[in-house]
């Protein structure tokens, strides 16, 4: 068996060829331990700041992540280890690894090999798999890192694994007979934990069967002694039995002084799943001793709660031999029950005459406690309405237990909460499976998962959908699965004999008051996500009870807190079964309710997106709406909006694409329109070009379709600036060398260019139109669909011309310019900047004449011609840094490289391009730094670097891949052919040779993708 490659049980260690590798400082090594504890598994970079800031991240933190991430690559890759396993994907990183390469994976598999061999009775191979698991360990988990609470679950997870396999191998080593050692190091590993009985009986038994009887008796005695002191209690039934037969006096009974009570009920004999939470309370209730124990299950309807409480009851009776208590305290009934009778029924039940029961509440509370005291009850309350209705019953010393089912937190009660959710879909499907039959859930595998999805994995719902399929066998699980596609009839399907999801839903609702339930209807109105507090708040148009309404929806586990959102703020999330019958009552409330309701959302949504779009760090797209300032809950919100638009957008995304739809789906096509023009710079920031595409173009479909009637909107689209009728762009002279002077004027409306589907002749004429035209044809352009992107932009150049709009006509005019140059028209290039420069000049647009000074010297660049792009590039960047436009300084700054790359001045053109590469790093811009680290790479492999060069551009690579921009990869898999092919990696180069042809042809770029072919053919 091979080293490891990567080492996280110890301290952190990277090793090649047995050879130790420096992977840099503290930073880059927490990056890796982290991407380590989840090898093949996507990492957020919210993860990862959150593990490199503790304390609060600096506004840098995600340039400074991509930063440790770039130097890992490095160090990576210059000591021989592939790196094209660390992918860079949206918001966060993977690295994909095999099982054998890093120690805790090699661990567990070395574990799992060694159980099977034990269940086979191989107890010599499951002893060397055991030894050789542990054996990898070099100490505690990252040991020479600093914490961190992102890695607990993790670091818990595989210890606990380290402690069980410590366990198994001592169990077989005792079943294999090797006494002397075993003897030994049990009695060590008591010295440590004298608590643990597993490890007494093991050595009263090897004690024994090694022929050692007086020091078995002797550890037995010891373990009685130690138990009783430190606990108050005797032996467990394995550790007696082994006492009693070491001292011969097997079958002695020993009866409590007391006759045991058992009222539990029948336990489930389907019962699946759990194994977590089981586990959590068998250890909990064993600990029951000197004090007593209780522990709290709650969870939405239909979770469970009182099968669990009632199968983990059946489960440590044995350790309660006095008896078992059982009440259902009724707390969803129209009249939970009052605790003092709850009392008297429970001491009649431990012996307790009806004429002993004192009359009061507390003299019964006491008497009960009295009882208990000296005793090992277990006692199950299911259906707890409150902390108020459990307090009395509670055991006050002894060695008890009690195990409370309730839908309710009760954070009051003294107790250990356990939260329980929905199953595993593993844990689901073995329900399901249990109660259908493994076979006819084989043979269907996908639509039984579709059943699941359906069920939304809430166990009352999977056994009700088990049930229907188990009475009905001529059904099959797809015809189930296609009625439970349904939202609206979902809950309809759900429901068998006394068993309804429904009615489960509607015990909890009914009780709710009016603020609570008013934000429960909510819940069925908004999109399907995480929800913001305030959202909810804007929603019900209550603001002051909104707070407490959700807090009460919490304490009933209708909705749970997800998280923690960017901002700080609180995510809710509704279950969607309990969605849908929220959705039934938002369907009794009446369209007028309904449709104010969404409105008001709509609205909020939209002036915080202006909010937002107004602070950008960048200046993309969008003619954007007159501000209009946020009423109600969102107001609050601004602010913090303003300083921090990037990671707003960020979080609420989806929330934002699905109010798109929503408007549409209303009618409200103007709201639909300036919602997602205001989004399609955040959309071009961070790649997301699915979003991008499809809010724009259900925009400008429903602006074709004839209008069912007008809809009222107070925000209203920029004013044109002049009138002008629609023209086709005018032939006009080539810029020269020299920039025209410019005149002082203030700005006004941000720069960048559109898209839209093939055709669009029929575009209605309307200012939104052509912004949403215009920021169409730009994916078009990213995405390499030449001919749509000018289709596009000419038509919105056209629509923006016949309004008026100076500003945004030369917007769309740099797009139809930027087409051009991309396909080699170099004169028509120069010829639609020429235009769109003068455009900005007319509607005082500084920030666009820079887009435009920048997009001319482009040009000349291309003919290679550096001394005429020079002046255009220094007036754009004077421009840029006026105007404080990093942005558009970061994108002239990378003209700029290109300009001292053809003078021959590699060194100023790596410092620029570093430069862009910082300002694109610390605006967060994945898209453009991407650029940028190809160009740095390409000249680095000019200059020789091939190591540096190679991890730029795989990370490059990825980006590209990940946004779509096939031309940006078939460049960057070329260069990386070139790379490998210096290097002597032929295979290597031959590969991404290839993967660059192949783009190429694809993209019908006849001239690229024979040059490629060229370079594949010198390798043969």
């Amino acid at each position: 068996m091979g080293e490891p490659t990567f080492g996280v049980l110890g301290s952190l260690q990277v090793r090649v060829g047995g050879a130790p590798v420096r992977v840099g400082g503290p930073k880059p090594r927490a990056v890796l331990a982290t991407l380590l504890l989840q090898p093949s598994g996507f990492v957020s970079v919210d993860v990862l700041t959150e593990v490199l800031w503790p304390g609060g991240a600096p506004r840098s933190a995600v340039a400074n992540v991509r930063t440790y991430v770039r130097s890992l690559r490095q160090a990576l890759s210059a000591a021989g280890v592939p790196t094209d396993g660390l992918r860079t994907e949206p918001s966060g990183y993977a690295l994909e690894v095999a099982p054998g390469d890093v120690d805790m994976t090699l661990f567990e598999d070395l574990l799992s090999r060694a159980r099977a061999d034990a269940d086979r009775g191989d107890d010599e191979s499951a002893l060397r798999g055991y030894e050789a698991a542990l054996g990898l360990w070099r100490g505690g988990v990252l040991q020479d890192l600093p914490p961190s609470v992102v890695w607990d679950p993790a670091v818990t997870r595989i210890e606990e694994l380290r402690s069980l396999a410590v366990d198994r191998c001592l169990e077989v080593r005792l079943r294999l007979g090797e006494y002397a050692p075993l003897v030994a190091e049990l009695r060590s590993r008591l010295a440590q934990d004298p608590l643990r009985e597993d490890l007494w009986r093991m050595l009263v038994h090897a004690l024994h069967d090694s022929g050692r009887a007086s020091e078995a008796r002797a550890a037995y005695a010891e373990a009685e002694q130690t138990l009783a002191a430190e606990l108050g209690v005797e032996p467990s039934a394995p550790l007696r039995a082994v006492g009693d037969a070491i001292n011969g006096y097997v079958g002695r009974r020993r009866t409590p002084a007391l006759g045991p009570v058992c009222q539990l009920p029948m336990d489930v004999p389907d019962f699946t799943g759990r194994a977590e939470e089981v586990g959590v309370l068998e250890r909990l209730l064993s600990t029951a001793g000197r004090q007593p124990v209780v522990a709290v299950v709650s969870g939405p309807p239909g979770s469970g709660k009182s099968t669990l409480t009632v199968h983990v009851a059946h489960r440590v009776r044995e350790a309660f031999p006095d008896g078992q208590l059982y009440v259902d305290l009724g707390g969803l009934s129209d009249q939970p029950r009052d605790p003092a009778d709850v009392l008297a029924e429970m001491l009649r039940g431990l012996g307790v005459i009806d004429s002993a029961v004192p009359a009061e509440l507390g003299e019964r509370a006491a008497l009960f406690r009295s009882r208990l005291a000296q005793r090992r009850f277990l006692l199950v309350l299911d259906d707890a309405a409150g902390g108020a209705q459990v307090g009395p019953l509670l055991p006050g010393t002894g060695g008890s237990a009690v195990l409370v089912s309730s839908r309710r937190r009760m954070p009051a009660l003294p107790a250990f909460h356990t939260r329980l959710g929905v199953l595993t879909p593993e844990d689901a499907r073995a329900l399901l499976g249990a109660i259908v039959g493994t076979d006819r859930l084989r043979a269907e595998r996908s639509e039984a998962d579709r059943v699941l999805a359906g069920c939304g994995s809430l166990p009352l719902a999977v056994r009700i959908a088990g049930s229907r399929l188990a009475n009905r066998p001529g059904w099959t699980v797809g015809a189930l699965a296609d009625f439970l596609h349904d939202e609206r009839g979902r809950l309809d399907q759900l429901q068998t004999g006394e068993l309804e999801v429904r009615a489960s839903a509607e015990l909890s609702y009914r009780h709710l008051p009016e603020s609570a339930a008013r934000a429960f209807r909510v819940f069925g109105e908004l999109a399907d996500e995480a929800l913001p507090g305030w959202l909810v708040a804007v929603a019900t148009g209550r603001a002051e009870t909104a707070a407490g309404g959700l807090e009460t929806l919490l304490d009933e586990h209708l909705v749970e807190v997800v998280g923690t959102d960017r901002l700080g703020l609180q995510r809710y999330r509704i279950h969607d079964l309990l969605r849908c019958y929220a959705q039934e009552l938002t369907d009794a409330e009446g369209p007028g309710v309904r449709r104010r309701r969404r409105l008001r959302v709509l609205d909020a949504l939209i002036a915080l997106a202006r909010c937002a779009n107004e602070a950008m760090p960048t200046r993309f797209l969008g003619v954007l709406g007159e501000p209009v300032a946020p009423a109600g809950p969102a107001r609050a919100l601004a602010d913090t909006v303003r300083a921090r638009p990037v990671e707003w957008l960020e979080t609420e995304r989806r929330v934002l694409v699905a109010a798109v739809e929503s408007a549409l789906r209303d009618g409200h096509v103007a709201h639909a329109a300036d919602l997602a023009i205001e989004l399609a710079g955040f959309f071009d920031m961070r790649g997301y070009y699915g979003d991008w595409l499809r809010t724009h173009r259900l925009v400008l479909d429903a602006m074709r379709a004839p209008s069912p009637g007008p809809t009222p909107y107070d925000p209203t689209p920029p004013a044109p600036t002049r009138t002008s009728p629609p023209r086709t762009p005018p032939t006009t002279k080539l810029p020269t060398t020299t920039p025209p002077p410019r005149t002082p004027t203030s700005p006004t409306t941000p720069p960048h260019a559109p898209a839209g589907p093939p055709s669009y002749g029929d575009a209605p004429s309307d200012t939104r139109a052509a912004a949403l035209l215009r920021n169409l044809g730009q994916l078009h352009l990213y995405q390499d669909r030449y001919d749509d992107a000018l289709d596009a932009f000419e038509t919105s150049r056209a629509l923006f011309a016949a309004l008026g709009h100076r500003s945004g006509e030369a917007v769309a005019a740099v797009g139809s310019g930027s087409v051009y140059r991309v396909v080699g028209r170099l004169d028509d290039a120069l010829g639609a900047f020429a235009d769109a420069l003068r455009g900005f000049g007319e509607a005082g647009d500084r920030h666009g004449g820079a887009v435009a000074h920048n997009a001319v010297a482009s040009v000349w660049l291309e003919r290679r011609d550096p001394d005429a792009a020079a002046p255009w590039l220094a007036d754009a960047l004077e421009l840029s840094r006026e105007l404080g436009d990093r942005h558009r300084e970061a994108q002239v700054r990378r003209r700029i490289a290109v300009l001292h790359e053809l003078r021959g001045e590699p060194q100023a053109a790596h410092g620029e391009l570093e430069r862009a590469l910082g300002i694109f790093d610390e605006l967060a811009d994945a898209h453009c730094a991407a650029y940028v680290q190809q160009s740095v790479g390409e000249l680095c492999l000019r200059q020789g670097n091939a190591r540096k060069a190679s991890a730029l551009l795989v990370d490059a690579l990825a980006v590209q891949q990940q946004l779509g921009d096939r031309r940006a990869e078939a460049s960057v898999a070329c260069l990386l052919g070139e790379l490998h092919s210096t290097t002597g990696r032929e295979h290597t180069a031959r590969r991404y040779f290839h993967r660059s042809l192949s783009t190429w042809r694809r993209l019908e770029v006849r001239d690229q993708a024979e040059a490629v072919h060229a370079k594949l053919r010198s390798l043969r």
